[in-house]
């Protein structure tokens, strides 16, 4: 899970003196892949409440605005995808190169079922990129990681920091390398984009060394957000219509990140995808051929459903952008009750129906 990492054409088209992110534009028209549109509940920002989605299945539609599960609702142990990768014999472990306290994670990730966390300190030779660990340094890590692992299949969550906020200040240890071509005056726009294209090749990276590897290898990337409106803004506005004057489905084009899966063995590759975060452990789970839990056979079928539910609107299968949650309560219910008992009746929630056992 990528800081910040975003495709900002989807916007609006714009120029730039160099692709931002050739390597994923390749894979988006590849047939080594699964790509497409992730919409998500938060942007610029609250990126634990997209860890949350991912992680639990669970969707930040039902629970207060601006609340952070992480924070507020969780404190104790949950069943989760982490847990059910478990129980079917993986190894678990997360990692995100800064304070372990941030968002409550050194708390929460073994809550969550991770067997090992690794933060800043666990990085001492990082790359730093402006002030912040590169994403060539986590990828270093995840490597690292799968060399020394067990037999067991491994689970490894990575979240990473090098795109995070701010993006006014200019660094010496990070020169701008993409500039726009028809927008002025945006140094922090651009200073964003050329994190994108780092972000990239760091992923290029990555990819390349487990093509090679003697373990079939899924690897899922996937942005947490966009950026703040200060760096999204001048692109946004290119529409040339004010904010308060654009449909919903043009409002929420700010809450768009691209997700790609790729795998070392044929995938049956698909693109154009068009889903949320709260779905999105599905696809990898289908990729790597586990077992899924009650709660993701039933998420399975409410996809079909209601393809598409953000804390912000829900997107029917007809393709319709609906804001008004009343409007879908009736299919939405049983998945409001079961989110209910799984954070907040715990005397009466049945795990079983979380994980897989």
């Amino acid at each position: 899970m990528n800081e910040s990492f975003s495709d900002l054409s989807v916007l609006h088209e714009f120029e730039t003196s160099e692709d931002y992110m050739p390597f994923i534009h390749s894979l988006q028209k590849s047939d080594e892949a699964i790509t497409g549109n992730l919409y998500t509940s938060v942007c610029g920002g609250n990126t634990a409440s997209t860890e949350f989605e991912f992680l639990t299945g669970n969707t930040m539609a039902f629970l207060p605005s601006g609340s952070v599960a992480y924070q507020q609702y969780i404190s104790g142990n949950l069943p989760s995808f982490v847990t059910s990768l478990k129980n079917q014999g993986y190894e678990t472990i997360a990692m995100h190169p800064y304070n372990s306290t941030g968002w409550n994670r050194n708390k929460v990730y073994p809550y969550l079922g991770f067997d090992e966390s690794y933060f800043r300190l666990d990085f001492p030779n990082a790359k730093i990129l402006r002030k912040y660990v590169s994403d060539e340094s986590i990828c270093d890590k995840i490597i690292d990681t799968y060399e020394n692992k067990s037999n067991n299949p491994l689970f490894c969550f990575a979240v990473t920091m090098q795109n995070h906020g701010g993006y006014s200040e200019i660094f010496d240890n990070f020169p701008i390398s993409v500039t726009l071509n028809d927008i002025k005056n945006r140094p922090a726009t651009e200073n964003y984009l050329s994190l994108v294209k780092e972000s990239d090749r760091a992923f290029k990276e990555l990819v390349d060394y487990f093509r090679n590897a003697h373990e079939d290898t899924i690897i899922l990337m996937f942005g947490d957000h966009q950026p703040n409106d200060y760096v999204a803004n001048c692109i946004a506005n290119l529409t040339g219509t004010n904010p308060e004057e654009r449909s919903l489905k043009e409002q929420q084009n700010r809450y768009i990140v691209p997700f790609v899966l790729w795998a070392n063995y044929d995938l049956d590759s698909k693109h154009d995808i068009t889903t949320s975060v709260n779905y999105l452990n599905l696809y990898l789970s289908k990729a790597a051929g586990v077992n899924l839990s009650d709660y993701q056979q039933y998420l399975l079928k409410l996809q079909k459903e209601i393809p598409v539910i953000t804390a912000n609107m829900c997107i029917d299968s007809k393709g319709n952008f609906i804001s008004d949650f009343n409007e879908v309560s009736d299919t939405l219910s049983l998945y409001k009750r079961l989110q209910y008992m799984y954070l907040f009746d715990g005397k009466h929630r049945d795990n079983s129906i979380f994980e897989v056992k």
